[in-house]
């Protein structure tokens, strides 16, 4: 039985929600676009749980007065001694009579995850899921060292030539060795760039020498993390490696800094360098042996120069060697910013003649990545972004701001949603990955399918570390069909079996696009799928509509 469902039958049958007032709730609560995408009635139990469902930890949230009157009803139903015990510990006095006290503690300030919202569900016996508790935020520490063992499969004949490349211009060129690895996602550049940096270094290691790691979120940092054990522990090295984490709560320590992996953020890295940088990071550049950017098409940001210029200063004009990695096949534009920072050697794969042109057919045809069918659902849907006439095209994070305000408005158009859910439940079979509008929108697509009898959950940036890695660990064993997200799943996401991408959103950005695509493209070879279909629920929006991303990837399309 699932949380939402027992949470239901918890607040109906003891303490006696009636079917009215619930009624008032998913009135109240707006619940109309849900309930009318679904075309059939709920029983009082299904309209509850669904409710629950949706909101999370947000159902017992708020200040309007049907929360307070749930709250209420609950309390109301606490025995004597634990309502007087909570009344004192929050009111601190004795009160004037239990009715008195029960209005006062429903009428509480509820911070989510707050002292008081889970002390309300430990005396209702309700999980604390619904008190805005994280569930047990995942701790690491600031090092780890790992022991060697464990095989990986062979490297493919293309990654072997790109490995040796950039051990070839590392052993040739030193500190002047600026490459750029460009492979579609999926066909292992990051395996390819560690294994051969990490030999490189394997000596230098232990005479004080770092690999810097350098990606976008704390989920790229722990993936490259686990990638740094597994290559180290295949090539059966004799000796440990020290990793050194720095991100989030993350930092370096000089104490414990002996040479070894630092994977870092450039958000933490960006910080330690502000106001001329710290001894650690200090001791860190000077020591850096090479550095490898991950998704290097977004390191031509501010953050990015303030790291090349300290570099610079402390190890002069050619720092160090870098390796940045970027998955944009047929495309060059992005990668040609690079150059305002360094002059780079473009590493590809050597191909047969007749791949050169097209090198994504190679990979396709090698099984090492999937064949996209694209699928174009036009919903009906309108939204226009607001400009005034002869005011200039805007541009792209103009038009991403401005649709993520009409994306609220999508997200609640029944019509679309209901377009939307008969597509997803035509899907007999499959892991399906779902882009969603909102956060709002996340949660009534999962809600919907799981009335339906789907097996379906919802992943947001509030989704705690922990829960939502037990979600994708099901969705990757077949458990949930259907993970629903909002601006999450775009990178450090690795679910070889995905074999539908469904995106309920526009998009403008073509580097964003193709993340959300390759969540989909892992081949045989590699442990995935022959075919991934991609499906987009295309809008009328006005005058900008033809500049949706999907436009500029019509060539990259397998539909024969």
């Amino acid at each position: 039985m699932s949380i939402y469902k027992e949470t239901a039958q918890l607040l109906i049958n003891n303490y006696g929600l009636s079917g009215r007032f619930i009624n008032m709730l998913a009135e109240e609560r707006d619940m109309s676009n849900l309930l009318n995408i679904l075309e059939r009635s709920l029983t009082t139990y299904e309209k509850l749980e669904l409710m629950l469902r949706v909101e999370g930890s947000d159902f017992f949230a708020g200040s309007s007065q049907s929360t307070k009157e749930l709250r209420k009803k609950i309390i109301d139903c606490w025995t004597d001694d634990v309502r007087e015990d909570e009344f004192m510990k929050r009111c601190g006095s004795n009160g004037k009579s239990d009715r008195h006290k029960t209005r006062k503690l429903a009428e509480l300030n509820w911070m989510r995850g707050g002292a008081w919202p889970r002390a309300f569900m430990e005396n209702s016996g309700i999980d604390q899921l619904f008190s805005g508790k994280k569930s047990g935020t995942l701790r690491y520490e600031d090092y780890e060292d790992v022991e060697p063992y464990k095989r990986l499969p062979t490297l493919k004949d293309y990654q072997l030539h790109l490995k040796d490349e950039l051990k070839k211009a590392l052993t040739e060129l030193g500190d002047d060795a600026k490459c750029l690895i460009s492979l579609p996602t999926g066909s292992g550049k990051t395996r390819i760039a560690v294994e051969a940096y990490t030999e490189f270094l394997r000596p230098r290691f232990f005479a004080g020498k770092y690999l810097i790691w350098i990606a976008q979120s704390e989920e790229l940092c722990e993936q490259a993390i686990v990638t740094f054990q597994q290559i180290w522990q295949h090539m059966e090295f004799t000796e440990s490696l020290r990793i050194y984490r720095m991100y989030g709560g993350h930092r370096l320590h000089e104490a414990d800094m002996c040479g070894g992996v630092v994977v870092c953020s450039i958000n933490k890295l960006y910080q330690a360098l502000l106001n001329g940088g710290n001894e650690e990071t200090r001791l860190l550049i000077e020591n850096c042996g090479a550095c490898i950017i991950d998704e290097a098409h977004r390191a031509v940001t501010m953050m990015y120069n303030t790291f090349y210029e300290y570099s610079q200063r402390i190890r002069g004009e050619k720092m160090f060697p870098v390796c940045g990695l970027t998955a944009t096949p047929g495309r060059t534009d992005d990668i040609t910013k690079l150059t305002r920072f360094f002059v780079f050697r473009l590493v590809t794969p050597n191909l047969p003649e007749e791949y050169r042109d097209r090198p994504v057919h190679y990979f396709r045809a090698k099984g090492y990545l999937a064949r996209p069918i694209h699928e174009i659902i036009a919903t009906g849907a309108i939204y226009t972004v607001k400009y005034e006439p002869g005011y200039p095209d805007p541009s792209l994070d103009e038009l991403e701001f401005e649709m993520s305000r009409g994306c609220k408005e999508l997200a609640r158009n029944a019509d679309r949603n209901k377009k939307i859910l008969e597509r997803l439940l035509a899907i007999e079979q499959g892991q399906v990955i779902v882009y969603a509008c909102n956060v709002e929108h996340a949660r009534l697509l999962a809600a919907a399918l799981v009335v339906n009898g789907r097996k379906a959950a919802a992943i947001t940036a509030n989704t705690p570390r922990s829960k939502r890695l037990v979600y994708i660990e099901r969705f990757r064993n077949g458990e949930i069909e259907f993970l629903i997200n909002h601006s999450v799943l775009t990178t450090g996401f690795d679910a070889p079996k995905t074999n539908y991408i469904v995106i309920c959103r526009p998009i403008f950005s073509d580097i964003l696009y193709e993340q959300i695509v390759g969540r989909g493209l892992r081949g045989p070879e590699f442990g995935g799928t022959e075919t991934c279909r991609i499906i987009d629920f295309t809008d009328n929006l006005g005058r900008f509509g033809d500049q949706q991303s999907y436009h500029r990837f019509e060539e990259f399309w397998d539909n024969e």
